[in-house]
């Protein structure tokens, strides 16, 4: 019989469902879609719920054949989805390490500290108590972060089966069973809800098996809803229809008579269950205060619904188990695997554009090639046809041979030394285990389990990255003598220019009074007068009293500013928000500091609204201000950024220093994460910043 894998899920059934190749190729493409930009699929990350829903509803159908027929063993079930996962992600491990420390030496790091987590299934919990988020984690996010849903499915294949038990034995009736399992999605959605508090991260409730449980039980109580009783595969419906099929009636449509039938009605809401996903997919606004306050649940009754409506013969099946269909939805969970490693290192932070549309689709095409090469070598079982709609004698049959791991462990077992019979024992117990596996995937699990080990070694990892960076990126090496050299070298200009200050990126914007001081930035305020500090131009030492509020892009040039403006009060932190820079430039003023320029740099963290940017300028009270342009790889910089230049128009005391305009031209000046400067980067930004508040010959 054929076997059905749903996300590494395999299952037992008598017939192929064709509706799940559907929902699990719709799935795949929304969390590439999503993973690739999120602005182009926003709603994206629904794929994963879709995801969980099918991985419930197999899970648990196939539990309650067993049941019935007395077959269930808890260890030979664990086992089986031990054998499926494993390898897989333990592949996906190994695989990642490699190809970080070749090409974005930066993340090794990252790489390391997810490592085991992800090998023994506890990942997001680990991302939990690290509060490292899903939707916010920008720059240099883990490559193993999609791990996340391995682990959660795992947990859940080691609870779930645990727990079904006790409700099949208690409760005798569908109804009954159906009952118990909706009362735990209503406790696991009311827990989310609850755990839910509008303005902070949401990491808790996203990765959390207890509050994501909702998804996975509703395929189960679909599951348990849609079984008959043992024999009868609840698929059959397509072959054995219900009563309530039978249903036709005549509607009349401007004059003419149409003939609506129970079939129509279920293609029909099969279809507009497809599309609702897909409109989903691209409007969802993934911080939605609603999805935490039964968003998720509706869209997991939602595609409970879809499974429904496949599991009835009729267009809407044979739609969704089209070939395309069928072949994405059988490479689901490899595509899954090796998508997110390789849309890291294929777009890098530090890029300043977004691909042409024929760059995304050659992306795809090779997640789709490694995808293929992945599910073949490490995936598929023995025997699994080379595509789904092809079929080869004995595709679950199991080995009926000895294979060749298990004669050697018996030779070794019958040998007279202790250790050796040991070895024997371990070996012939892991050759039993990995039969049905292609060479591959034990290769996998042995690479995966030596990167997991080396990986774990107490060496230097960050030297070792670095060590790989500065090979791949030689300005990573620069000193900061060495930076302010090259800095200093004239770069050539495609056409003539007027003259610029050293680091800055636009001159006195048109219009501005020529009486002014000749300092440069994008917007300089009227009232910035350098007559009253010092400024050295070839030590580009100054004396103003600056206040200067940030947050991690301040804190790391935070000591090069303070060599070259002695007399400023800097205050940068790492992931400092908007509104605590609000307050704590209330906090100085009103502590009797009397600055005599305010530069205020937030933005990278959250988006600035307009009404605190004004705020900002109300604390000024007439002093001059200026606003820092933020600069990383997401998508409220640039409504930062528009925030910022819509207020220095408004009031003339307001300035604008264009960090996010020069970064962009040069992101050379950049680590990694496409937002951190570098020793270069370093230099050019206090460059920009002498040349915004002092003049230049």
């Amino acid at each position: 019989m054929p076997r059905i894998v749903v996300s590494g899920v395999p299952t037992t059934a008598s017939r192929h469902i064709a509706v799940l190749d559907g929902m699990r190729a719709l799935a795949i493409i929304g969390v590439i879609g999503y993973h690739t930009r999120p602005s182009l699929l926003p709603g994206g990350f629904l794929g994963v719920t879709l995801f969980f829903v099918v991985s419930g509803f197999l899970l648990t159908r196939s539990m309650v054949n067993l049941f019935e027929r007395l077959r269930f063993s808890y260890p030979h079930f664990l086992r089986g989805r031990v054998r499926r996962l494993w390898p897989s992600v333990l592949a996906t491990i190994a695989g990642t390490a490699i190809l970080v420390y070749c090409m974005a030496p930066s993340l090794l790091p990252k790489v390391r500290g997810d490592a085991l987590p992800s090998a023994l299934f506890y990942s997001n919990w680990s991302f939990i108590f690290r509060k490292l988020s899903y939707f916010q984690a920008a720059g240099l996010p883990s490559p193993l972060t999609h791990l996340w849903f391995t682990s959660l499915i795992m947990q859940f294949y080691v609870l779930w089966p645990l727990l079904f038990v006790l409700i099949f034995q208690l409760c005798r009736s569908r109804a009954a069973r159906a009952a118990v399992i909706g009362a735990l999605v209503l406790a696991s959605s009311l827990e989310m809800l609850l755990l839910y508090t509008p303005g902070q991260d949401t990491s808790r409730i996203y990765y959390g098996l207890d509050t994501r449980a909702a998804e996975l039980l509703v395929g189960a109580a679909l599951a348990v809803l849609m079984h008959r009783h043992a024999g009868r595969q609840d698929d059959e419906f397509a072959h054995d229809p219900p009563h309530w099929q039978f249903y036709s009636r005549s509607v009349h449509v401007r004059g003419r008579e149409l003939r609506v039938t129970g079939q129509q009605l279920v293609n029909a809401l099969g279809f507009a269950l497809l599309v609702v996903f897909c409109v989903c997919f691209a409007v969802v606004d993934p911080q939605s205060a609603w999805l935490y306050r039964g968003g998720y649940l509706l869209f997991a009754l939602l595609a409970a619904a879809m499974i429904w409506a496949g599991m009835h013969s009729g267009v809407f099946m044979r739609a969704m188990g089209a070939k395309v269909c069928s072949y994405i939805g059988s490479r689901s969970f490899s595509l899954y695997l090796v998508h997110y490693p390789l849309l890291i290192v294929l777009n890098p932070a530090t890029r300043a554009t977004p691909l042409p549309w024929w760059g995304y689709l050659g992306q795809f095409a090779l997640i789709l090639a490694v995808g293929e090469v992945f599910f073949q070598l490490i995936e598929a079982m023995r025997g699994t046809p080379w595509l789904p709609w092809l079929t080869r004698a004995g595709d679950n049959a199991e080995p009926a041979r000895e294979t060749a791991g298990e004669r050697l462990g018996c030779r070794l077992t019958a040998s007279g030394n202790a250790g050796v019979r040991m070895l024997g024992t371990v070996g012939t117990r892991f050759a039993t285990l990995t039969a049905r596996l292609r060479p591959g995937a034990v290769v996998g699990i042995v690479a995966g389990a030596l990167a997991v080990l080396v990986l774990m070694l107490p060496l230097n990892w960050q030297a070792i990255a670095h060590a790989r960076a500065v090979q791949l990126r030689p300005e990573l090496a620069l000193t900061a003598e060495q930076a302010r050299k090259q800095l200093a070298k004239p770069a050539p200009a495609p056409s003539p220019q007027p003259e610029q200050p050293k680091g800055t990126d636009s001159a006195q914007p048109k219009g501005a009074d020529t009486a002014q001081p000749q300092v440069s930035a994008l917007k300089v305020p009227n009232n910035l007068d350098p007559s009253r500090w010092q400024c050295d131009a070839a030590a580009q030492q100054c004396s103003v009293r600056m206040l200067m509020i940030g947050d991690s892009v301040t804190a790391g040039v935070a000591q090069t500013l303070q060599q070259h403006f002695p007399q400023a009060h800097i205050d940068g932190a790492v992931s400092r928000q908007f509104a605590t820079g609000e307050d704590l430039l209330a906090q100085f003023l009103g502590s009797g500091e009397d600055p005599q320029v305010i530069v205020f740099a937030l933005g990278t963290n959250g988006a600035a609204t307009r009404e605190q940017a004004e705020h900002v300028v109300q604390l000024a009270a007439g002093r001059p201000l200026y606003f820092v342009t933020a600069l990383a790889p997401v998508e409220w910089t640039a409504t930062s950024n528009a925030t910022f230049q819509e207020v220095a128009a408004a009031h003339p005391n307001v300035g604008i220093i264009d960090w996010s305009a020069l970064a962009t031209a040069h992101p050379e000046y950049l680590y990694d994460d496409g937002t951190h400067p570098n020793e270069l980067g370093t230099q050019a930004y206090e460059q920009q910043l002498y040349g915004a508040l002092c003049p230049h010959s």
